[in-house]
């Protein structure tokens, strides 16, 4: 079968798969482009890939042309096999999704809207500042559960126990379960969906048994925090919450729950995994940066003083940590792929666009552009500063057009806080062993979904002040949440 004419220049024939690796095929997709140019495409058994890799393109298909590159295509591993296919992630661009994206859009999709969850998040960082303090050793476990508590308790209404808590850690196994299932080019059965018909005993339909061990995670995913939040409601225990509110829908029926359900794991899935993978990543910027610790610092000194913690009042007066921020989401990006699927047919600058073309948009390689951004790889606040700041990363990081992810207000609004105060009580720095200075390596790991690779760090206290700003008592700001939330 050959390729239709017109087609962007690319690749065509079995290279498309052998070629792409199984790990970071960001970087394989990058040196697409820069060999056959911004928009390329590969062909193989029948299917169109589209590889863009400039920004510009991808705000002129999936912004400008929305309608038309705003679908996903067919999930067989992830979503028929696995059981991922009803989240929004993955969820074709149907009535199903806009329903989802709507009730979400009216929890969580505007700064104004996440306000009402400032108590909130201002304990479950006060309580991740302290679990820092006591044991810096285990930091990636301490900002993963800061920012699982922070969306379990406004989805579901749960308060997270103390220690090792199992919403946490089935949040954490079902998204890297995720990732691995949706890789681009690992499961062939994505591109030949008559495959997923194998029995799964048959040799080389390995994946068929790997899918269903995800099918277990992710339906416990989805059932249990809803039977938990069910029965407060039948006890007339439950805090206010996104699915409580829903649920609490007069004439409720099965159709309805099952939506909600859905909706409400698509908040937990999401907001468990994309904000603790960019809030750890800072931890490694400050570690290797130490020059925009001291400045981030020393701004919060003058605005903020040493006698208490930085709150979302002081951010409009803090504009170099606004900028870090920034550039945190540019230099560390948590999904450096996103894939979309072509409704009808289309061109672009003379190149033919075939309806039912799968479209790759690098968004790692567009935040690490030499067109866009000087010195790409280095970690540069300034770049968003002055009269002619760089352009602003933020559109690219959280999707296109759409499918533009508004859990984006609440995670900036964590990451910062977490930032804010991490940044006015610690000191981060290189950690040394046996005399030796350590420096940790820049290292994306996973594939949908991506996190730094755990490295290690030292984390002190900065004076005898911010000790006892850190062993406060906070407990008070609890009280306040369930007064506050869902006002």
């Amino acid at each position: 079968m050959r390729p239709p004419k017109g087609l962007p220049p690319g690749i065509t024939g079995p290279r498309c798969l052998s070629e792409l690796p199984k790990e970071k095929a960001w970087l394989k997709v990058q040196e697409w482009n820069r060999q056959y140019g911004d928009i390329a495409s590969g062909y193989f058994l029948g299917s169109t890939t589209i590889i863009v890799g400039s920004a510009k393109i991808a705000a002129e298909l999936l912004e400008k042309r929305s309608v038309n590159y705003s679908d996903r295509p067919q999930s067989v591993m992830a979503g028929e096999l696995s059981g991922w296919g009803k989240i929004m992630l993955l969820s074709r661009y149907n009535d199903w999704f806009r329903t989802h994206r709507k009730w979400i859009a009216q929890e969580i999709g505007s700064y104004d809207l996440v306000k009402k969850f400032n108590g909130l998040i201002e304990f479950e960082t006060r309580r991740f500042l302290q679990c820092v303090l006591d044991d810096p050793e285990q930091l990636q476990a301490h900002v993963r559960k800061n920012f699982t508590s922070i969306i379990l308790r406004i989805t579901y209404g749960y308060k997270t126990i103390e220690g090792d808590d199992p919403l946490v850690d089935l949040a954490h196994l079902a998204n890297s379960q995720l990732s691995l299932s949706t890789a681009p080019g690992v499961y062939y059965v994505d591109l030949v969906h008559s495959l997923k018909y194998l029995p799964s005993w048959l040799p080389g339909a390995g994946f068929k048994r790997k899918a269903k061990e995800y099918a277990v995670v992710i339906r416990d995913l989805v059932e249990i925090p809803h039977n938990w939040l069910k029965n407060q409601l039948a006890a007339g225990t439950t805090l206010p919450s996104f699915a409580a509110r829903l649920l609490s829908t007069p004439d409720l029926t099965e159709e309805f729950e099952d939506s909600v359900k859905w909706a409400s794991a698509t908040l937990y899935q999401g907001g468990a995994d994309t904000a603790n993978s960019v809030a750890y990543g800072f931890y490694l910027a400050m570690t290797l940066y130490p020059c925009v610790m001291k400045k981030a610092q020393a701004e919060l000194d003058a605005v903020v003083g040493a006698k208490r913690l930085p709150t979302f009042s002081d951010r409009p007066n803090l504009p170099y940590l606004e900028a870090l921020l920034t550039e945190l989401l540019r230099w560390h990006c948590p999904a450096p792929l996103t894939i979309r699927y072509t409704g009808s047919d289309d061109t672009y600058e003379g190149y033919f666009i075939p309806g039912g073309s799968y479209v790759v948009v690098n968004i790692w390689a567009m935040l690490r552009d030499e067109r866009t951004y000087t010195d790409p790889l280095e970690f540069k606040p300034e770049r968003f500063l002055g009269d002619n700041p760089e352009q602003d990363p933020r559109n690219a990081c959280f999707g296109f057009g759409r499918r533009l992810d508004s859990r984006y207000f609440l995670g900036s609004s964590s990451v910062w806080l977490m930032c804010a105060q991490a940044l006015a009580v610690f000191d981060i720095s290189k950690c040394f062993e046996n005399g030796v200075e350590i420096t940790p390596e820049v290292n994306l790991v996973g594939e949908t979904i991506c996190h730094q690779a755990p490295f290690k760090c030292s984390i002190k206290p900065r004076s005898a002040e911010a000790l006892a700003l850190l062993r406060e008592d906070f407990l008070f700001l609890d009280h306040e949440i369930g007064a506050n939330s869902h006002n």
